[in-house]
């Protein structure tokens, strides 16, 4: 079943199927576990790092979530409290960027992966069956 992007992104869902967990422990405020991925989805048992590296390119993500957050606070506070001091803007944007780094993480690896996945629902597509069939008949020989 199709929910969208926008349920795999806030889920933390694959992003092939949107039905399994995209990381190890869902919480990203368990820092242990922060941004672990399984090597497959637990549903559809489809690849979830494409090549080493893949997700550096999720900071650019988090980089722009940092700056949205800063804008509207910053924003918020101008508007809001005009007469507020400097430090307590800057303190205020601070604090909720520290509050909401994992979060902010955590989203970025999820928003990455849906711009480069497409839905292909939980059963394998016949391509994707005949590469696993040649990959355990490879592993067969080895």
């Amino acid at each position: 079943m199709n929910r969208g992007k926008f349920f795999s992104i806030f889920r933390f869902k694959c992003p092939h199927c949107h039905e399994g967990e995209f990381f190890v422990d869902r919480n990203p405020y368990h820092l242990r576990h922060a941004g672990e991925l399984p090597e497959r989805c637990p549903v559809c048992e489809r690849k979830y790092e494409p090549e080493p590296g893949f997700y550096y390119g999720g900071m650019y993500v988090a980089y722009a979530l940092a700056v949205a957050v800063f804008a509207t606070i910053y924003t918020a506070m101008i508007v809001l409290f005009p007469k507020a001091p400097l430090w307590l803007d800057a303190t205020l944007v601070i604090a909720a960027i520290v509050l909401l780094a994992p979060w902010m993480y955590a989203l970025s690896k999820t928003i990455w992966a849906n711009l480069f996945f497409s839905y292909k629902g939980v059963a394998l597509t016949e391509k994707e069956r005949a590469y696993a069939a040649a990959r355990a008949a490879a592993a067969a020989r080895h």
